[in-house]
């Protein structure tokens, strides 16, 4: 009895002794990831999160930096820059590891990427186009060629209008993204002497606003030949009012962005020419370059991505990007 209860020890320690194994202890000394562990938290704060390019950009940049290991955590401003800035302080005092900004002002934001600096956390800016004061104090800046994108949408109005017309134009100066737009579009109308630009007017960027100065305008100036917006929101408020008052064959409307409200618009022919930002490929390259920066240390050269024109000729181009059916 004795021997077999000390030959069954024996057995279980040695089973035991197994189960020690040197692998096995190398295995426990660099344990696999469990579910919710992260390399570290990305903040990205944009300027609008109900604009679709800006929930595509942010969306897009969350899922692959979330691919590469890091948890990131999106805050809407709301075109408000003091809750942008206070959006980064909230960053920073949750350690993040560093800090995406798509700027509701392009002077605005600075003092917070001053906070960002006095915390050691890199801070990478998208979409939006600063100074050179500013981009001092970013690891790095991902945008796009607004300039040229208004410019060419220009040169096609003034060709659609024979270089002859009467024209208005909405601007949003504050965010340089769109000043650059309204200044190409501008540049683009001087070289056409046959074309009266009727009305600059600044501070537009939303779809009410943008349908409401439309309005005021259609009764201002019953001999507006084409209507140009700086961006989507307005190409969609714009749009709506040349609708409702029934001069969609009457009224030129053009715009920068190229989303799929735009598209859609287009399609129905309430807009004329847009410019499509690469949104995606912008996004790509920001996701890119934030790994980069927290991995490497270090940062490549900024892009300036292209628009793509787009008529009425590209259409099915630009349908299947944005996927609409």
């Amino acid at each position: 009895m004795k021997k077999t209860l000390c030959m069954l020890l024996c057995i279980g320690m040695a089973a035991a002794m197994c189960a020690c194994s040197p692998g096995e202890k190398k295995a426990e000394e660099a344990p696999k990831k469990t579910e919710g562990e992260s390399k570290g938290l990305i903040g990205i704060t944009t300027s609008m999160y109900t604009n679709e390019g800006l929930t595509i950009m942010c969306d897009t940049i969350k899922e692959k930096v979330e691919e590469e290991g890091y948890q990131a955590v999106i805050k809407d401003a709301n075109l408000d820059q003091a809750q942008q800035t206070k959006d980064v302080e909230d960053f920073i005092s949750q350690g993040a590891k560093l800090i995406i900004v798509e700027a509701c002002d392009s002077v605005g934001v600075k003092s917070a990427f001053e906070l960002c600096n006095k915390a050691d956390i890199p801070v990478l800016s998208v979409n939006q186009v600063l100074g050179d004061d500013l981009l001092e104090l970013v690891v790095g800046s991902v945008t796009s060629d607004n300039y040229t994108a208004g410019y060419e949408v220009g040169q096609e109005v003034a060709k659609e209008l024979g270089g002859k017309g009467k024209v208005c134009i909405l601007t949003y100066d504050v965010a340089f993204v769109c000043r650059e737009r309204g200044d190409g579009f501008k540049a683009a109308m001087a070289e056409n002497e046959g074309i009266e630009v009727l009305e600059v007017f600044d501070g537009v960027c939303t779809e009410d606003a943008a349908m409401k100065k439309t309005e005021d305008w259609l009764q201002q100036y019953p001999d507006v030949t084409a209507i140009f917006g700086n961006n989507s929101n307005c190409g969609v408020g714009i749009a709506a009012a040349v609708r409702s008052a029934g001069k969609t064959d009457d009224i030129l409307v053009a715009n920068v962005d190229g989303l799929s409200g735009d598209i859609r618009n287009m399609e129905d022919g309430a807009l004329d020419i847009t410019a499509v930002y690469p949104m995606k490929e912008l996004a790509a390259e920001a996701a890119n370059k934030a790994v980069e920066v927290l991995e490497t240390g270090k940062c490549g050269e900024d892009p300036r991505l292209k628009f793509s024109l787009c008529t009425i000729d590209d259409l099915d181009t630009y349908k299947e990007y944005w996927g609409i059916e």
